[in-house]
């Protein structure tokens, strides 16, 4: 109660007025006038001298505003530095998120989910790219991949939880010769480029020879190390890629999809986690997940 009377005194001190003051502490004047009251028969004498043009503070008033305003200064800074570490106490869930994405559609409500659902958890987030999800969810140092898999990947050793499923495409830029045509063949792929994204095969379940990547009919084969420099060399129409339309880039790429003409290739973009992982409460994070975004185990 101290306190209060204290920061109810400042702010009347700084608006030169109870009313206002009340107004901004969002109490009525009588209230914060009796608090007011009170302290001045702690400390022993006016703090203020009343009229009906406002209020005006004593000599002890303004000494009192100078210290005690140091002390509510010094207050807020402790906590501040306290509630930092509360924050620092807290357990980490970390969250690794494959770059390209979409952030609104996706990575926002996913977010904003768990910090509302779980205060319990200091909440880590890395954009990243395939290669070093993998790594990362591999060495333990993300709880949770957010990414896109397909179905000739191997997460034998976790497990993937679904938000759903896409087809493969043949993507262009509009600048492509292709950006007129209604659909292409398998003739169109084999008289022009591919462009490639650079994987360890040993991330597949299926020997190189059925890989869907290594058998799609080109000229010749463009390879990249992420999907930042795809789509650049994309956007200057002199090759193809093949990948599902659930990318952020696509919301401003100029760019026209086909269908892929043959067997395509299945696409999730899928929560992947170690079922082993010893966080507590991850089994009730896992679950919450489920419920509340529709997820299905792959």
């Amino acid at each position: 109660m101290i306190y209060q009377r204290v920061k109810y005194f400042l702010k009347a001190a700084e608006e030169g007025s109870f009313k206002k003051a009340a107004e901004q502490m969002y109490v009525s004047s009588q209230a914060l006038t009796k608090q007011v009251n009170l302290l001045e028969e702690e400390l022993g004498g006016k703090l203020f001298e009343r009229s009906s043009k406002g209020v005006r503070l004593t000599r002890l008033g303004e000494a009192a505003r100078q210290r005690l305003g140091k002390v509510e200064e010094a207050f807020q800074r402790e906590v501040e530095e306290l509630k930092l570490l509360a924050h620092e106490s807290k357990e980490q869930l970390r969250i690794g998120i494959f770059s390209v994405l979409p952030q609104e559609g996706m990575v926002t409500p996913l977010v904003s989910f768990l910090l509302t659902a779980f205060p319990q958890y200091q909440i880590g987030l890395e954009l990243i790219d395939l290669d070093e999800g993998r790594r990362l969810l591999t060495e333990g140092k993300i709880d949770l991949f957010l990414t896109n898999t397909h179905e000739e990947d191997d997460w034998s050793a976790y497990q993937c939880l679904s938000f759903g499923e896409f087809e493969s495409k043949v993507v262009v830029s509009l600048r492509h010769p292709w950006a007129v045509k209604e659909r292409i063949t398998v003739e169109d792929l084999s008289q022009a480029t591919f462009l490639k994204l650079k994987m360890a095969h040993s991330v597949y379940r299926v020997p190189r020879e059925e890989s869907f990547y290594e058998n799609i009919p080109c000229r010749t084969i463009q390879q990249v190390g992420n999907f930042d420099t795809m789509f650049a060399l994309l956007q200057q129409g002199e090759a193809f890629a093949v990948f599902p339309l659930a990318f952020f880039y696509l919301n401003v790429a100029k760019i026209k999809a086909f269908d892929y003409p043959g067997r395509t290739l299945m696409f999730h973009t899928a929560l992947v986690y170690n079922p082993e992982n010893r966080l507590d409460g991850f089994a009730d994070v896992i679950r919450e997940l489920e419920d509340e975004f529709d997820l299905r185990r792959l």
